[in-house]
């Protein structure tokens, strides 16, 4: 259990719910949490469709946003607890704070469906349900990688440090330049979910190093603050990638802007989270691990896809 005091549990927070009006009278509503970040439109959507998944299968779902602290997701799981829910669907915010929160949850027998985001050993789920990130961020590297003629001094625009899609994505990011030793990391910079930082980084970068051929960017929207950084200084050629697979990520992909992304899907995320969960609660076997493809999108496929976010 964590060992945050117990007025924490009194904490005043406002709770998004979701109702069913086709839910048997005097029936019991399985009441599910959904702790997760609302910090970017990835993530809204996410939430969008896990509440109306729990519209569809008569449950409340109840979404708070830790905003990416990981003290406050263990605050929220601890009033989780208090509210005695009946399942707790968690995107952690770190992989290892978020131990002992989850083994919280174990204790008073709740249990555990993982989304998105992994947690550190030492404590127990009943599954992970998501997409692929370091596969997804594998086809955005190759995407880049081929961009560019496999050599060249590239950039990469990180998110924040130690979220499993920050180690993630520049784990995946080495791995695959581990077979193209004419490919140079120049620069590792935070972008912070900034995309104005990442303009001004950016901006820096080409002073700097003018021999730049590509950047790997973890996000959409700063993937494109940093391509639109590349077309005003003059230099359009410049091979950006991004991830995520947002609307408008794909129409800069068609117009010719960015280069490529990989395709993730944060409404599914949330409707396969809330699924699981009841299933759960239904005493129905689950798989450890349920992945959500994650294609590759480039200018030749483009038209195929449309943004969730």
């Amino acid at each position: 259990m964590s060992h945050f005091p117990s007025a924490l549990l009194l904490l005043a927070i406002v709770l998004a719910t979701t109702s069913c009006s086709n839910a048997p009278s005097g029936a019991h509503r399985p009441q599910i949490g959904f702790l997760m970040t609302l910090d970017d439109p990835y993530w809204q959507n996410m939430r969008l469709g896990a509440e109306d998944e729990g519209k569809k299968l008569g449950a409340d779902v109840t979404i708070l946003n830790a905003k990416e602290d990981p003290v406050t997701q263990i605050q929220q799981i601890q009033e989780m607890i208090a509210r005695q829910v009946d399942a707790v669907c968690l995107v952690p915010m770190k992989k290892e704070p978020l131990v002992s929160g989850v083994q919280a949850l174990n204790a008073a027998g709740i249990p555990v469906i993982l989304v998105n985001r992994e947690v550190a050993d030492g404590c127990q789920y009943e599954t992970f349900c998501g997409t692929d990130t370091y596969d997804g961020a594998v086809t955005s590297a190759k995407i880049l990688v081929e961009a560019i003629g496999g050599k060249g001094g590239i950039v990469e625009f990180h998110q924040l440090l130690g979220t499993g899609p920050e180690i993630a994505r520049s784990k995946a990011l080495r791995d695959v330049l581990k077979d193209y030793p004419d490919i140079t990391i120049l620069a590792r910079v935070p972008h912070e979910g900034d995309r104005g930082k990442a303009i001004k980084e950016m901006q820096t970068l080409l002073e700097k190093f003018p021999e730049i051929k590509g950047a790997y960017v973890h996000g959409d929207p700063q993937a494109i603050a940093v391509a639109d950084a590349c077309r005003d200084a003059g230099r359009p050629e410049i091979a950006v990638v991004g991830m995520g697979g947002s609307e408008e990520a794909i129409a800069a992909i068609k117009a010719g802007k960015l280069t490529g992304t990989s395709y993730q899907q944060p409404e599914q995320e949330g409707r396969t989270a809330v699924q699981l969960a009841i299933k759960k609660l239904k005493g129905q076997p689950l798989e450890k691990t349920y992945l959500i493809p994650c294609p590759a999108i480039t200018k030749q496929n483009a038209d195929q896809f449309k943004g969730q976010f």
